[in-house]
């Protein structure tokens, strides 16, 4: 496989659920037992093999790459804009891209995941509700039923850097769509979303319909390192990841 640069996601977004009453700016310095989040996800891809590099993409002011030892890429603007600032930089291989809130992250799980990667364009991690519950028995989590089984996503994608800009403003277009259920009918075909929703939309079909949207080809890699998708979203994620952090030190 050509080199592969992992970027951490650490762009500022305004977060209300993870402590109650208080508005957390960029989840990514948020403390926890006393270090940054995004300071466990580094220490992970720092001792995963096959990295080629390693970046953090957001506010210049407040990423210390020099003690971190990595890069910094200034943030641009929305994720789409951050990715495409990525690309610009990593030009040959392939974009590890991470979320700054999987601290529980291992090396692992990246590079078995890496390692199943192989036949596309675009990897995106998913994780059967069995294994996931058998680590995490008592985390919450945003489950799909496909014909195939339950899944939730994780927080990791691999994606060639030569196309990223083919994909970035339909990616664009489909993560303003996601969360209105017309506009994803509109995006995905109302034929697509029914066989969601009586849970009879398959793996291979979800592949080819991102395939066609993104106009990449894209495809789905099951994992059974749940890690790569616990991460902080809300107050009982961060009472339980915290407690895990601390039992495993």
């Amino acid at each position: 496989m050509d080199p592969v640069y992992a970027v951490v996601l650490a762009g500022d977004s305004e977060d209300s659920k993870i402590v109650k009453g208080a508005v957390i700016p960029n989840k990514a310095f948020m403390q926890i037992n006393g270090r940054n989040m995004v300071e466990y996800v580094l220490d992970c891809l720092k001792r995963t093999r096959g990295i080629a590099d390693i970046a953090v993409l957001g506010p210049a002011d407040r990423i210390n790459a020099r003690d971190w030892g990595v890069r910094c890429i200034p943030q641009q603007g929305d994720m789409i804009a951050n990715v495409v600032a990525a690309a610009e930089i990593y030009k040959d291989g392939w974009l590890l891209l991470s979320s700054c809130d999987i601290p529980l992250l291992t090396p692992q799980a990246v590079e078995d995941f890496v390692a199943n990667c192989r036949g596309a364009e675009m990897y995106y991690p998913l994780v059967a509700r069995a294994d996931c519950e058998k680590i995490f028995p008592d985390m919450q989590r945003t489950w799909v039923s496909l014909k195939d089984g339950v899944y939730t996503g994780g927080n990791l994608v691999l994606i060639r850097t030569s196309q990223v800009k083919v994909a970035a403003e339909p990616a664009r277009a489909f993560f303003e769509a996601r969360k209105s259920p017309l506009q994803l009918a509109g995006l995905i075909g109302p034929g697509t979303l029914l066989k969601l929703v009586m849970r009879r939309l398959t793996i291979a079909e979800v592949e080819k319909k991102m395939s066609k949207i993104l106009g990449i080809a894209c495809k789905a890699v099951l994992t059974a390192y749940p890690e790569i998708g616990a991460d902080v979203d809300k107050e009982s994620d961060y009472n339980l990841i915290s407690a895990r952090l601390r039992m495993a030190r």
